[in-house]
């Protein structure tokens, strides 16, 4: 393991300027005008990732070689003053749950096969056609199934701003990596909140797209995931939302084009909008006293820009309702995963993978009907409102190891608390809306503590200008953790 280097011998990211470490369209454009290489670059990132990643394990698969190749094409690609990709020589990870051509996948688990990939995953591709220079793989919990990234295969990442604290899950690899600098941001993707979590829990910006706005080889949990980035600026995550909606659909159905770039939506500051504050958790929890003084933070700041805050509930929605209705849903889920070895299945998810061979195909059926119909009573909130806001989190990151404390009682304990943690993002899942989840207040007690914005059915521009609005009022960037182990 690398011996984590003493302060004073770890460099800034190439690129870092007075707001702070460098964005992706930042590097992109530098390396871009030669100002810098790629290569030079990337290297600066491997060195923070030799020296920071044995105390986050942040990182389950690291391709330097392969992304020093990748890099010098970049470079040979910019001084032949060619057309380049709009990320030419950035680099990037990718979340160990999608395929990336020619890497083993692991899906965080001792139990499936740990083949080579033949192919990018659809929004693996469209990065890699942005120009990005693959760097590795980030942690995952296994099959992504929970709200903290921990593992028997990978063991624990940790929060760089406590490392006594979890990153969240399940893209917490992801969040870590761009938390610490080790990169200037990371894939992800977004079942229930494993975006929107992580960068709440990391001090990050988190985009979870409309349905069908990335491209996908299929709908899984019928159209509850989908990809995305944890980046530190709204600007980023737009220009990336640009670059899987230019990609070729692939899956049943689409989100329709926009009619502007989303990067430049979010560039301009909104009209004044009817801001609808919302303490609702879609599962049984209770919000965290801090979480509730962050979003009513946030509404006052969003009142002093001149935005209408109301309060406003989401109609039908059910605690208990919606619980059992995502359960059975959620453990197809993880049953969908192909495994070699059932008995190297870690707990929870064969108590998922089992539960799901238990429900009957007409059960299942009856579930997803019931799940779209109530959603049409759940939209109506948008008709009163043009986004909602909550916390992101209802909790603060949990400590290492109590996601799993009592499951050998209650083996569905882990998933209840990872419910909890997903209580105030999941409903974007299910209805299919886009939600982001940014840095906005302070870090209380030295924890991030992210805020929402959910938009209305293929609003993501909405969403994007409204954060934009917040991030240029409001910075943020400027904040890195002081838990980094330096």
């Amino acid at each position: 393991m690398t011996e984590t280097l003493p302060p004073h011998a770890l460099a800034e990211p190439v690129g870092t300027g007075p707001e702070g470490w460098p964005s992706a369209t930042e590097l992109a454009a530098r390396i871009a005008a030669r100002e810098v290489s790629s290569r030079e670059v990337l290297e600066g990132y491997l060195t923070r990732i030799a020296a920071l990643d044995p105390a986050l394990n942040a990182f389950c698969h690291v391709a330097s070689e392969e992304a020093r190749r990748a890099a010098d094409v970049a470079d040979t690609a910019v001084s032949g003053n060619w057309t380049l990709p709009p990320f030419l020589g950035v680099p990037i990870a990718i979340k160990d749950l999608h395929p990336v051509r020619g890497w083993p996948l692991c899906s965080a688990s001792n139990a499936i096969e740990h083949h080579f990939m033949d192919a990018d995953a659809p929004a693996v591709r469209a990065l890699r056609e942005a120009g990005f220079v693959f760097v590795g793989a980030t942690t995952s919990p296994e099959f992504g199934t929970v709200s903290v990234t921990e593992s028997v295969r990978h063991g624990v990442t940790r929060n760089p701003w406590n490392l006594d604290h979890s990153p969240g899950g399940s893209s917490g690899g992801a969040a870590a990596a761009v938390a610490a600098g080790m990169l200037p941001l990371a894939h992800g993707s977004d079942g229930a909140g494993s975006i929107r979590e992580p960068a709440s829990f990391c001090g990050l910006v988190g985009l979870k797209p409309s349905r069908g706005r990335v491209p996908t080889s299929a709908h899984y949990l019928e159209g509850f995931t989908t990809e995305g980035v944890l980046t530190w600026t709204v600007e980023d995550t737009a220009a990336i939302l640009d670059v899987f909606a230019a990609a070729p659909p692939t899956g049943w159905y689409g989100a329709p084009p926009p009619a502007v770039p989303f990067r430049r939506q979010a560039q301009r500051d909104p009209e004044r909008l009817r801001i609808g504050l919302n303490l609702q958790p879609a599962f049984p929890a209770e919000v965290d006293p801090v979480a509730e003084a962050v979003v009513r933070r946030a509404a006052d700041l969003l009142s002093d820009l001149g935005h209408e805050v109301v309060e406003q509930s989401i109609p039908g929605l059910d605690q208990d309702w919606f619980k059992s209705r995502f359960d059975l849903l959620y453990a197809t889920g993880s049953a969908d995963c192909v495994v070699i070895d059932e008995s190297a299945v870690e707990p929870l998810n064969r108590t998922l993978r089992q539960a799901a061979r238990d429900t009957d195909s007409l059960t299942y059926v009856t579930t997803v009907l019931e799940l779209q119909l109530r959603s049409a009573e759940m939209y109506k909130a948008w008709d009163a409102v043009d986004v909602l806001l909550t916390p992101t989190n209802p909790v603060l990151p949990p400590s290492e190891g109590a996601l799993w404390q009592g499951q050998d009682t209650d083996p569905w304990l882990p998933l209840r608390r990872a419910e909890e943690t997903a209580s105030l993002t999941v409903l974007a899942n299910m209805l299919g809306l886009p939600a982001i989840s940014i840095p906005l207040v302070e870090p209380q007690a030295g924890l991030p503590l992210g805020v929402q914005l959910i938009g209305g059915r293929w609003c993501d521009g909405t969403v994007l200008a409204l954060a934009g609005q917040l991030e240029r009022a409001y910075p943020w960037r400027r904040r890195t953790p002081a838990g980094l182990p330096l």
